[in-house]
């Protein structure tokens, strides 16, 4: 019965994924917190770096799932950093607009923190430019903190990240 019902839904997943658009591709993010609304500082931008890595988002009608991966080297933290979330993707002829949150995990590759795997949540939006099978797109991370069952975007602890990305979709 069971590989009757695995079978099944694995038919049936099938045709569902001829309908969905899945983008792989490059994110660079500043290294240095952004926040929305105040002016950086070009001398931090230059000492902080960048933090690059590799995005894949999965979009099934309005829904969509993404998963990024970031290798953050700075002279105080190198980490490895895993984003995944789920949310909202709306297109609006050639411009897409996505909003997601879900878990965060920063795999710490040096002795900076007494933690070598770090967990939270995290918010991110995306605005992509789709120019046939290929997008050009802002993103920011920002953090966030659930407390007592509530949620709080964390504006206020610096941890907004502004990057850009390129993926190809198929």
């Amino acid at each position: 019965m069971k590989k009757t019902l695995i079978l099944v839904l694995v038919l049936a997943f099938i045709p569902l994924l001829s309908f969905a658009d899945l983008g792989l591709g490059g994110s660079a993010f500043l290294n240095n917190p952004v926040l929305i609304g105040q002016e950086p500082d070009a001398s931090e931008l230059r000492d902080g770096g960048f933090t690059f890595g590799a995005d894949v988002r999965f979009k099934l009608s309005i829904l969509q799932l993404e998963a990024l991966g970031l290798l953050s080297l700075g002279d105080a933290v190198t980490s490895i950093d895993l984003y995944a979330d789920a949310g909202l993707a709306l297109d609006l002829a050639f411009l897409r607009l996505s909003l997601g949150a879900g878990p965060t995990l920063f795999f710490v590759l040096n002795d900076s923190t007494d933690d070598d795997i770090l967990a939270g949540y995290n918010v991110k939006a995306n605005a992509d430019i789709k120019l046939g099978r290929v997008s050009f797109g802002l993103s920011y991370i920002m953090g966030l903190i659930v407390e007592d069952g509530l949620f709080d975007v964390a504006l206020n602890k610096s941890t907004g990240m502004l990057g850009a990305n390129v993926l190809f979709w198929f």
